[in-house]
């Protein structure tokens, strides 16, 4: 039974609306956000309508903002954003939701020009307004909105639609859009295209070299009028389920990443015999860069054309070039009884075998196969790297309870990757790790070969007795 100290909804409304009240108004002193989120709380209690205004003031006012907003002002912008898009669905939308609808569309258009003027790299600005979008299928259901009354809003967000921030709009309106609503909405984006294309001036702060380098390679990039209304007609192919009309926008049907993507359309479409053709007909030379995507689909065609032997050749095909559990367990799950486990040991000799230690180990340790991993690691700790952080030490913490010899030898080859590379900031995480070896090693009996503790120590000292900030952590 949960305390009644602890911070819930329950017992917060033991507290009384007035303590309730006083404390809002304490916590809130300070902070613009929380003040103008209870403001528009008490504006939804007197009148909807009152609500609905102070929604479309406050977007009005972003969308005539032109600061940048930095990572100083980040969190609360968020919030804020946040905030109008929850008001909007889970208030204005149940007991007016044509109003909610007119909201939603002022605060999807907001898209490209915030995200113009805003410094995200963990790209949560760009969810907020993904997430708008896609509230607004649900939103045009309840306001039960006609076709004619959503073209128009439907265009112009999706013109605005720089960042793919909206690119769910067509698939989620869909329904109250029907077949008609869709070709009509394909002949107004093509009619878009032959005007030109308004130029936005932005202001933007002056920043480094260095950073604005930054900026660039962590943000969405800005697609322009063609790119925009190119996925448009994409998504409108989609949503009207015309794998030709698709298939007729590609460039490169030789390309492996777009064969697969039109061949899920015509698989979709009961036209298996003609995706495999075009997955089959690739660029020569690709086989090793094949996308896991071209892979299912083609399996996909040859289950559904009655070609179950050429399927699970290409799964272990499949499995053998990628080390993808994903085609192993697919191929073995069609096997006969005890065939599966002959072909599995099979499979897990062939990964042994391959020359990435790394991707070999990550596939043992996963699958999971430990003892074949511990005896992996005594044989090819050589070819580890212990530069990669992650599979050795995730191999490390799944081994050192029943292999601790494997661990010990994962654990050294981390700290000595660490050393070899004068990696100084990492010298903590390396002595912890050579600790831990160290506690493992007390209870090895026999090290079949490689140094015991007290060997392998005098050793790394007398490689790396210089690394004394090292040695000052051990």
């Amino acid at each position: 039974m949960a305390s009644k100290s602890t911070l819930n909804q329950k017992n917060l409304e033991a507290l009384g609306a007035e303590r309730l009240a006083a404390l809002l108004i304490e916590i809130s002193e300070g902070n613009a956000n929380q003040k103008r989120r209870l403001r528009m709380e008490l504006a939804g209690v007197e009148s909807p309508a009152k609500l609905v205004n102070e929604i479309r003031k406050r977007l009005t006012s972003i969308g005539a903002a032109t600061n940048n907003i930095g990572w100083r002002s980040l969190k609360a912008f968020k919030a804020d954003l946040l905030s109008q898009r929850k008001l909007i669905t889970e208030q204005v939308a149940v007991g007016a939701p044509t109003e909610a609808l007119d909201l939603m569309w002022q605060f999807i258009c907001l898209g490209g020009s915030v995200l113009e003027r805003t410094t995200d790299t963990s790209g949560e600005v760009i969810e907020i307004f993904r997430q708008a979008a896609h509230d607004q299928g649900g939103i045009a259901i309840r306001a039960e909105a006609s076709r004619d009354a959503l073209l128009k809003p439907l265009t112009e967000a999706i013109l605005a639609n720089g960042y793919g921030q909206s690119d769910t709009l067509i698939g989620d309106l869909a329904p109250r859009l029907g077949k008609e609503g869709l070709e009509q909405l394909r002949v107004r984006l093509l009619a878009s295209a032959k005007e030109p294309e308004p130029r936005k001036v932005v202001k933007t702060r002056r920043i480094s070299r260095w950073r604005r380098q930054k900026l660039e390679r962590s943000t969405v990039a800005r697609r322009n009028r063609a790119q925009i209304l190119h996925q448009a007609q994409l998504d409108i192919a989609d949503a009207l389920g015309d794998a030709d009309a698709y298939m007729a926008l590609q460039s490169d049907l030789r390309s492996p990443a777009t064969a697969a993507k039109v061949a899920e359309r015509l698989l979709a479409a009961g036209r298996a015999g003609e995706a495999l053709a075009l997955l089959d007909n690739v660029k020569a030379g690709l086989r090793e860069v094949r996308p896991r995507e071209w892979t299912l689909a083609r399996i996909q065609a040859l289950e559904t054309l009655g070609h179950g032997a050429d399927a699970q050749v290409a799964r272990l095909d499949a499995f053998h070039q990628s080390l993808n559990p994903e085609f192993l367990r697919a191929y073995l799950k069609r096997l006969p009884d005890f065939d599966d486990i002959e072909a599995e040991d099979e499979a897990l000799d062939f990964v042994a075998g391959t020359a990435d230690a790394n991707k070999a180990l990550d596939f043992l340790i996963s699958w999971p196969a430990l003892e074949r991993a511990a005896r992996f690691v005594i044989d090819r700790i050589a070819g580890i790297d212990g530069g990669d952080d992650e599979i050795p030490t995730i191999a490390a913490e799944k081994l050192a309870a029943r292999y601790p010899l494997a661990a010990v030898l994962l654990l050294r080859k981390m700290v000595e990757a660490t050393l070899n590379n004068s990696r100084s900031i990492d010298y903590e995480l390396a002595a912890d790790r050579l600790s831990e070896a160290e506690k493992l090693s007390a209870g090895i009996d026999d090290f079949k070969g490689f140094a015991d503790s007290a060997t392998y120590m005098r050793q790394l000292k007398a490689q790396h007795v210089r690394k004394t900030e090292f040695w000052e952590a051990v």
